[in-house]
């Protein structure tokens, strides 16, 4: 280890270069290497997590496949625990969203709230840090828990303290608790505030005792030991039958049963998340072997000038063992200056890394996971020594007194092949996923909302709204103003079209609710068939209905639909609660709500409904986008709404949002490939230089001779290419089979093409040509009788 101390600055071996290349290499490789480590512990924190389920949906309606729902009505949950003497305990929470609570002294707590039963921490036990005894808190109304993380907020003397929301300050909760909130790898959504779930009724439909509809629960369930979900289907079944479940859904023609999702498989389940996992699992692999083939690459190109001094130990007694020694020992403080300094990279790109990743660097790196990157950092290490030791032990004795010429070839273009292919791979995969991207976020979704803001309406005053909207409409940027319930990057709540005189179901919609006048010029949503709302028509008995194209494609289908769908009946549940029937006025083009990820993709037929007072979500539709427009819409609604603060956001920002983690993968690509071109780089100009060096006095021989400059480089260049042109174009027929995987999550996929991949391999191709080029040429421009003088 002293002997490599002193040597670690020695002129030819490149020392520096090493531990830079490898640094960068366990920066990126260990931080991928932990975060697909922190996907595969989701959940490990539950105590009895084998023994917890979610309980699920699967139904079938007419003419379409078992679907997967992963809600379930209130009752179901009591309902398992009493039907089946193998659910030790069954638990349920549905969301109200974002939440602010302001405090007596006017602090503001916010986060995301939950109605939850009073056996939710007996599912997911969590260290109670304050307040009353968690498993009796939250069956009285109105109690509610905050997470540890509001507590640094609301102060040590929360306990007790009555909150009232601040868009509805009406509404109050007493905090009876502080919970250890959850950990970042969990299934489970973020939640700050816990109430008691009797208090749904005062701002929601009380739901809780349905068996049919309003699935907004989450409900899990823990077995007791030694149960399986197998044991459950004969409660589950007399539970469905007692209750009339299995009887209602028999005469609507739709199929129904229950399941249960492991939720240690809920996460890795996810065809997305198993695919990404592996994906960077790949990576990690990817930059670990790129950085250690560097490193041998350069250990191998220094042999000629280390040679003499290697063969002068081995006249002095030093045998194969010694020099295996020397040189792991060299390694092991490469790479122990490698770890420093790619944890130093670490830290220093730490807004970066938890940007891409989703999370903080503090869950990415627990202590288990740290063994684990030493442990691959210590593998490492003895790759790096263990292979060169075993060349340098074969350098004969003989050359400790003659100049060692031996080129070892092989050895380095096959390191060079393997670091081109690599290479090769990271350009094309990032290519894919690039234009996959760019697809994405320029998919027609069939509305215009690049120009568009929002902000959301609840808790403020019907006056307020109105003059609101008068003073938008007068802003000259201003092109439509409107409102509407539903969210367009949100996916879309759902309700049923059914027969009236046979209760047979005929489909499930994507129910967008009301919508006001002016939403489709607002959106550009072309109306195909009939007209848009008539706001005069307020018959108490009938309401107005617009469709989509698919909609009447599958009434044709399905209710035998013939002629023009304007004028005719339909029945949709929810809506025909109370007798109201729902007359078609108009047929709109198809349009897509949410994301174009597969497993969010919502290929329902869409609906909309009329509603001339402002309501949920107001919707500005601009001429032009700006920074100026967007401050006047801002100053209108601050000074025309004083009840609450509203913020305006634009809809194109909330679409760009639904794809954070292809982008986020897109990074994440052309980080690790910009560093694996630089290695890979590095290792061509290490190799290159060796050639000339070795080959120096060939080179004089040739010019000396009549050679040209042309000549010269075809020496090495055309060699190169051999080895280049292969690894490359295997490195983009493994990128074309991963990128075939990739594409096969979204809704909406760029082609495949070979001139994508031809281009990406010419790209990698022309980079290593012109290095190679510049090194040689600046080699052949040297005096050739410099270059024979050692002859």
């Amino acid at each position: 280890m002293k002997r490599a101390w002193k040597g670690l600055f020695r002129k030819g071996e490149a020392n520096v270069v090493k531990i830079i290349c490898l640094s960068v290499g366990l920066a990126i490789g260990l931080v991928m290497l932990a975060e697909v480590i922190f996907e595969r512990s989701y959940d490990n924190f539950l105590p009895g997590l084998k023994e917890t389920y979610r309980v699920e949906e699967r139904y079938k309606q007419k003419g379409t496949d078992w679907r997967e729902y992963s809600q379930t009505p209130g009752a179901m949950g009591p309902g398992l625990q009493h039907y089946c003497p193998a659910v030790e305990v069954a638990t349920r929470f549905t969301g109200i969203g974002s939440m602010t609570l302001t405090t007596e002294d006017h602090k503001e707590l916010e986060g995301q709230a939950w109605f939850c039963d009073s056996t939710f921490f007996r599912v997911f036990p969590r260290k109670l840090l304050m307040g009353e005894e968690p498993y009796t808190g939250l069956e009285k109304a109105n109690n509610a828990y905050i997470s540890s993380k509001l507590l640094e907020v609301a102060g040590e003397q929360i306990i007790g303290k009555t909150l009232s929301w601040k868009q509805y300050p009406e509404f109050h909760v007493t905090v009876i608790g502080v919970f250890e909130a959850f950990p970042e790898n969990t299934h489970l959504p973020q939640m700050d505030v816990l109430i008691a779930l009797p208090t749904i009724g005062q701002v929601a439909y009380d739901g809780t005792n349905n068996w049919f509809g309003n699935d907004r629960y989450k409900t899990y369930v823990r077995l007791r030991k030694g149960s399986t979900p197998d044991d459950l289907k004969e409660g589950m079944e007399r539970m469905l039958e007692v209750n009339h479940v299995t009887e209602e859904m028999a005469q609507s023609g739709t199929g129904f049963e229950l399941s249960l999702r492991p939720v240690a498989e809920i996460f890795t389940s996810s065809d997305y998340n198993r695919i990404m996992n592996i994906v960077f699992l790949s990576f990690a692999i990817i930059m670990l072997l790129v950085a250690v083939l560097n490193y041998i690459l350069l250990v191998v190109s220094s042999m000629v000038s280390r040679a003499k001094g290697i063969a002068t130990y081995r006249c002095y007694g030093a045998g194969s063992g010694d020099i295996y020694r020397m040189i792991l020992s060299e390694s092991l403080l490469h790479g122990l200056i490698s770890l420093a300094l790619a944890v130093l990279i670490i830290f220093g790109l730490q807004d970066f890394l938890q940007e891409q990743i989703g999370h903080s660097l503090e869950s990415l790196f627990p202590l288990s996971t740290v063994w684990v990157c030493l442990a691959v950092t210590l593998g490492v290490i003895l790759l790096c020594g263990v292979m060169p030791g075993y060349l340098y032990t074969r350098i004969p004795v003989t050359y400790a007194y003659r100049r060692y010429t031996e080129n070892k070839r092989r050895w380095k273009l096959g390191l060079l092949c393997l670091q081109f292919a690599l290479t090769a791979f990271f350009v094309c995969l990032l290519a894919v996923i690039g234009l996959e991207y760019h697809t994405l976020m320029n998919f027609n979704p069939g509305f215009e909302y690049r120009n568009t803001l929002y902000t959301n309406l609840s808790g403020t005053e019907m006056v307020e709204r109105e003059r609101c909207v008068q003073e938008l409409k007068k802003l000259p940027e201003v092109k439509a103003v409107t409102w509407g319930y539903q969210l367009l990057s949100d996916h879309c709540s759902g309700n049923n079209v059914y027969n009236p005189e046979t209760e047979e179901e005929y489909m499930n919609i994507a129910d967008m609710y009301y919508v006001g006048p002016d939403y489709h010029k607002a959106f550009q949503i072309p109306v195909i068939e009939g007209n848009v709302f008539t706001p005069t028509l307020t018959d108490s008995l009938s309401q107005q209905v617009m469709v989509s194209r698919r909609f009447v494609e599958r009434m044709k289908t399905l209710a035998g639909w013939t002629g023009s769908p304007i004028g005719k009946t339909v029945y949709i549940t929810e809506h025909a609660d109370h007798g109201t029937i729902a007359i078609v006025c108009g047929v709109y083009e198809d349009i897509h709500l949410g994301s174009q990820v597969m497993e969010e993709y919502d290929e329902r037929p869409t609906v909309m409904f009329y509603r001339n007072k402002p309501s949920s979500n107001l919707y500005v539709a601009l001429n032009r986008m700006s920074p100026e427009a967007m401050k006047e819409v801002q100053q209108v609604i601050d000074r025309t709404v004083a009840s609450q603060q509203l913020k305006v956001y634009s809809l194109s920002l909330e679409m760009g949002n639904l794809y954070n983690g292809v982008l986020h993968v897109r990074n994440s690509v052309l980080f690790a490939g910009l560093c694996i071109l630089i290695i890979a780089l590095t290792g061509l100009v290490a190799y290159v230089r060796d050639e000339v060096s070795r080959r120096r006095s060939e080179i004089a021989i040739r010019l000396i001779h009549g050679a040209s400059m042309a000549d010269v480089q075809k020496i090495f260049l055309l060699d190169l290419l051999k080895i280049a042109l292969p690894a490359v174009v295997i490195g983009a027929l493994c990128a074309w089979k991963v990128g075939e995987q990739l594409l096969q999550l979204f809704a909406v996929k760029i082609d495949l093409t070979w001139y994508l991949f031809a281009g990406c391999i010419l790209i990698v191709c022309l980079v290593v040509w012109l290095v190679a080029f510049g090194l040689v040429w600046k080699a052949a421009r040297a005096n050739p009788t410099e270059n024979l003088k050692t002859e």
